[in-house]
């Protein structure tokens, strides 16, 4: 079983990407305090996330699986693809 589940802080604006058929990729940095871990999330937008701009700065958790990376120019970076994030309140 490949179940992850995050908290921590968005670092930096979120990227907006669309897939051949049309899906909305959002990526975006996961500082996790405990660790001082930085990992990149992968989410597949079909909720229709709205404020994506305003998304840097707050607190997230973050439910999904890793990912494998295969670059070797990315080697010792976790990756996680999301299935849900949840708001967290300040």
């Amino acid at each position: 079983m490949n179940r992850i589940f995050l908290s921590g802080r968005v670092r930096a604006k979120p990227e907006v990407m669309y897939t051949l058929k049309g899906e909305r990729v959002i990526q975006f940095p996961l500082k996790v305090e405990e660790g001082g871990l930085d990992i990149k999330v992968v989410y597949v937008d079909r909720e229709g996330l709205k404020d994506i701009e305003e998304m840097a700065g707050k607190q997230a958790m973050v439910v999904g699986s890793l990912l494998k990376i295969s670059s070797e120019a990315n080697k010792g970076q976790v990756k996680v693809k999301a299935n849900q994030i949840i708001w967290m309140e300040e």
